[in-house]
């Protein structure tokens, strides 16, 4: 199961800097050389546009973490451990989260 979760979070791995590269390219504040000469309507627009970007961009961050500390974590051989209480994390539970940190009690009590 490890092999097929690695290959899994490899693949997500380069889709979220796929992603990450398109969303800093799709920034309009982006282009140093874009024109300031715009309407009050135009700069709210951009301003929204960006912020929208920003935030994506920061929840892709988020998860692209999240999937390299998992990878990290298979390499080491610590994958599937509770960070918390040290017990081991069901394998369905990292089948369907395999970002998991916390076994399904400790999630439950943070």
């Amino acid at each position: 199961m490890t092999e097929q979760i690695k290959n899994i979070l490899t693949a997500e791995r380069e889709n979220l800097k796929r992603q990450l590269e398109l969303y800093k390219s799709e920034d309009p504040l982006a282009d140093p050389n874009q024109s300031s000469s715009r309407t009050t309507d135009d700069a709210i627009t951009v301003s929204e546009g960006h912020d929208r970007i920003v935030a994506t961009r920061l929840g892709l961050k988020q998860r692209l973490h999240e999937v390299e500390r998992a990878l990290a974590q298979i390499d080491l051989g610590t994958w599937g451990i509770c960070t918390n209480c040290g017990k081991e994390i069901a394998k369905d539970r990292l089948q369907a989260l395999p970002t998991a940190q916390l076994c399904a009690q400790c999630e439950k009590e943070v």
